[in-house]
């Protein structure tokens, strides 16, 4: 089982992720500061609203809506540290969360990336002259071509964005970061691999490697249509670019994510040659506000912007009963390992807890028999939470 699950994940890399491929997106010309004009439309009053350049679509020069804001603390003195926010599935421009960025200290942007002015309510959201595509389905716009596919547009719209803060004057662009919620959690794997000025990313709920797992994307690739498949393995899917990923990643998610299961969470923080960081959060609803509130993704954009060390989580190994892990750059206040006896559809499985041991930098939990996997909850000093590797019965066995 260990052979097939592994080979399940990596054969699709290794057919599509040839080192030192050119990139499909033209990064010389992304890399360039966009074109850009404020607006009035959809204003708000704590943050600016702009009409920035895009690549073409269909032919046609395009441009997106966005929101961006700057702290209202004195700018250190190269600039503030900056963030790019991807919306998920039903999202837009959201003024809110770069609001909740600038308060925290950080320059951000918002933008909508389907082509509307922003309105809470999708159903009332309009399009302008010049917007980009709309999202069809779960990639199901893959007969067009390619760079008419409105991931790979929206790819685009979150590299220029990237492109967009460093050319401002308050912004210091060593210290840009990108975040993402659900599907901007795939893009933000997927950009993590492409921009490489990108000095951390932090996909929430969203990921890679969802090819042969059970949650609502994962069903996608059981289509039975090829070149859909190859299609998003060899362009588009994070497992593809997260192996060439550069910056700190913080991978979050829920313990029962219908959509993004445990599994394909696991694969991907495991993927980066860069320091990985994983944190499981058990009964995590899925959607904006959720996201929001982990005040993880806050305090490890911190630590990488300043240089300071983040808790990491290493050597996690699971043998007869018993599970151990060694910490890394903090000291801990706390562990509890979870486990879980179900082997049904992960989004499903119910999740135990129990407190476990630690002496020093070691930490070391019993498990019962009937465990199926089972991960650390570790707390700093510091009051930061992360959990190690989760671990699978299948495959240990």
């Amino acid at each position: 089982m260990k052979f097939f699950l592994s080979t399940l994940f990596l054969l699709p890399f290794l057919a599509f992720a040839q080192k030192g491929e050119e990139s499909i997106w033209d990064l010389k010309a992304l890399y360039k500061a966009p074109e850009f004009e404020e607006t009035t439309l959809k204003s708000k009053p704590n943050v600016k609203s702009i009409f920035y350049k895009s690549i073409n679509y269909e032919g046609q020069p395009t441009k997106v809506y966005a929101y961006y804001g700057l702290p209202k603390t004195e700018k250190p003195k190269n600039g503030y540290p900056a963030i790019v926010l991807i919306h998920g599935g039903g999202g837009t421009a959201m003024e809110e969360w770069v609001e909740i960025w600038n308060k925290k200290g950080y320059a951000a942007i918002s933008m909508d990336l389907e082509g509307h002015l922003p309105s809470f309510h999708h159903k009332d959201r309009v399009g302008f002259e010049g917007n980009g595509p709309s999202r069809v389905g779960v990639f199901h716009d893959n007969d067009k071509p390619l760079k008419d596919q409105w991931y790979y547009q929206a790819v685009a719209q979150v590299i220029i964005a990237n492109s967009f803060l460093r050319n401002l004057d308050d912004v210091d662009a060593n210290k840009i970061g990108v975040t993402g919620v659900s599907w901007g959690g795939m893009l933000t794997s997927t950009v993590a691999g492409v921009d490489h000025r990108f000095k951390f990313a932090i996909p929430i709920y969203g990921c890679g490697f969802l090819n042969g797992t059970d949650g609502h994307m994962g069903n996608h690739f059981r289509n039975g249509n090829d070149a859909y498949r190859e299609n998003l393995l060899k362009n588009f899917e994070g497992q593809k670019y997260l192996p060439k990923a550069e910056m700190p990643i913080l991978f979050i998610n829920g313990s029962n994510d219908a959509h993004f299961p445990i599994p394909a969470s696991v694969a991907s923080y495991k993927a980066p040659k860069s320091d990985a960081y994983l944190y499981i959060v058990d009964g995590l609803g899925h959607g904006h506000p959720p996201a929001w509130k982990v005040p993880e993704s806050y305090t490890f954009a911190d630590a990488i912007v300043n240089n300071k060390p983040f808790m990491k989580i290493q050597k996690t190994q699971w043998d007869n009963g018993i599970i151990t892990a060694s910490v890394k750059s903090a000291d801990i206040a706390n562990v509890m390992v979870y486990y879980t006896e179900d082997t049904g559809k992960w989004g499903d499985r119910k999740w135990t807890k129990l407190p476990a041991k630690f002496s020093g930098k070691k930490i070391k939990g019993e498990l019962p028999s009937t465990a199926q996997a089972a991960y650390f909850l570790v707390t700093d000093t510091n009051g930061i939470t992360l959990t190690s590797e989760v671990k699978m019965k299948e495959l240990e066995n």
